[in-house]
């Protein structure tokens, strides 16, 4: 399977399925939802509101699993990036409470569905283990103990951690999980589609409108499918709107390790830098692996990619021993504004649902989606749905973000404009080098593959006009103000963009 970038994750490797390549959905058939997207967010809210009697249309633009699910390090966690000391602080020891009870629910929800389906993901139920790495982090850690007995996640002190990593002091979080997660929902694609339900693949979304309780989606340009409700599982809601300040991207860094030897249990570890690193292991047949993860950034700001994952393989081979590396890759996610995912109604929209801002929790609020979005469809407003009620504002939480995205983006969309490299002869361009240079006073997105063709483009993103830059660990063309990333025809990968960069001839 093919997934957003040049680097093979993990699940790719391990995964050998068949793609769906539904070629048409006889146009112009009417749908209850259509739902864009097929990840871990889209494919098991398709599966649920199918169970609900819906008849459900899911349009992917490229394969199941190409966009984050497919690079994931499949943490199923009952605690999240923003600790719940910090919800509390926010969002108040109530909706703290409502969204631990939820996280444990959904843990719940995916255990349901890998029974129901016989789903065979390489499921485990774990303990998680946060430590303080050095002593100015135990403050830090002591909140999160705190915070985690208020708000009943069961979580222990302890001595000893299942990982050779350094420690000051260490929690046990248990009642944690993990899987593979391009087999789960290839399965759950599988029973969605035979009890009828739709995918769309190789379909790409260009337009849509919502006129008279009815949504109208646009794809390839000529076809088009209708609904009574749209769903963008889409990672991150396409076109301008607030998330497009609401939402921050980052690139995160990941790489798998054999083991030589069986561990004892599955476990998963994260210490509390900023930004932290994170390992579990993995058990796949009848071998070990470790999974390890960091050294995020932002999208676009790094011009030397490469550098973190020569940083974390620096960190393995000080800290664990293995027998070989057998995959390593990045991935994008987004960092919300106030620390929570935002699942539910559109802003200004009865019929338009979204579900983003997962920050590395995405496994658990891709989840949790589908026990958010069936009840709003059905007019059911619950503690939950009000929690992370997409239309929230919440100023204190959200101001210092808000303003330090607006910042970057301004910054990048001025500075971008005036970085390109002059040059005069295009051949100074070598194999596998892309660069943003001015030639002909034109400026262009030059890449020279390794058959030492050029493709030229224009790096001006379709989405608000920033310029793209070069990600030479993907092979693709990133844009650092909200995250849109094309291949190295101009191809859009991932959104908010809704269309190609421009071709140059």
């Amino acid at each position: 399977m093919n997934r957003d970038g040049n680097t093979i994750s993990f699940w790719q490797s391990t995964t050998n399925v068949n793609q769906h390549q539904t070629a048409k959905a006889n146009n112009p058939q009417h749908y209850d939802t259509i739902i864009v997207g097929a990840g871990i967010t889209g494919v098991t809210l398709a599966k649920e509101l199918q169970n609900r009697g819906q008849k459900c249309l899911i349009i992917e633009k490229a394969n199941v699993g190409f966009g984050t699910t497919g690079g994931t390090t499949a943490h199923i966690n009952n605690f999240f990036d923003s600790s719940y000391d910090e919800i509390i602080s926010d969002f108040g020891e109530y909706g703290a409470k409502t969204l631990a009870s939820a996280a444990k629910q959904t843990i719940k929800y995916i255990q349901s569905n890998i029974r129901k389906y016989h789903i065979s993901c390489e499921y485990n139920e774990c303990s998680s283990f946060v430590f303080s790495a050095e002593e100015k982090q135990n403050d830090m850690l002591e909140k999160m103990f705190d915070a985690h007995q208020l708000v009943g996640i069961d979580t222990v002190k302890v001595h000893s951690i299942p990982f050779t990593l350094p420690f000051e002091n260490a929690i046990e979080i248990k009642g944690q999980a993990q899987f593979h997660p391009l087999r789960y929902i290839n399965k759950l694609i599988k029973e969605f589609e035979r009890e009828g339900g739709v995918i769309l693949t190789a379909t790409q979304v260009t337009d849509f409108e919502n006129k008279d309780g009815k949504v109208k989606i646009f794809v390839n340009e000529d076809d088009y499918y209708t609904a009574d409700n749209l769903v963008w599982a889409t990672h991150i809601p396409p076109g301008n709107n607030r998330f497009s300040i609401l939402l921050s991207p980052y690139r995160s860094y990941a790489v798998t390790a054999k083991l030589g030897n069986p561990v004892s249990h599955m476990a998963q570890a994260a210490d509390l830098y900023d930004p932290y690193h994170y390992v579990r292991y993995h058990k796949s047949d009848d071998d070990y692996f470790i999974i390890v993860g960091g050294y995020d950034h932002m999208t676009g700001d790094e011009d030397d990619t490469e550098k973190h994952f020569a940083d974390l393989l620096s960190y393995v081979d000080k800290n664990f021993k293995y027998r070989n590396i057998t995959a390593k890759w990045s991935s994008q996610y987004y960092v919300p504004a106030d620390g929570l995912a935002y699942i539910g109604q559109m802003p200004g929209e009865r019929n338009i649902y979204i579900s983003t801002g997962y920050n590395g929790n995405g496994m658990t609020f891709g989840s949790m989606a589908s026990l958010i979005i069936p009840e709003l469809m059905e007019g059911k407003i619950t503690p939950l749905s009000n929690l992370l009620d997409p239309g929230r504002i919440k100023p204190i939480a959200s101001a210092r973000n808000v303003l330090t995205e607006v910042f970057n983006a301004s910054a990048h969309f001025v500075k971008d404009k005036f970085s390109a490299e002059k040059i005069k002869d295009l051949d100074t361009i070598v194999a596998g080098e892309g660069r943003i240079i001015k030639h002909d006073g034109d400026t262009i997105a030059a890449y020279r593959d390794q058959k030492c063709e050029l493709h030229l483009l224009s790096p001006v993103c379709p989405h608000t006009g920033c310029n793209v830059v070069w990600n030479p660990s993907e092979v693709t063309w990133d844009c650092p103000c909200h995250g849109s990333r094309f291949d190295i025809d101009g191809t859009l990968l991932n959104g908010p963009a809704m269309s190609d960069l421009k071709k140059i001839d």
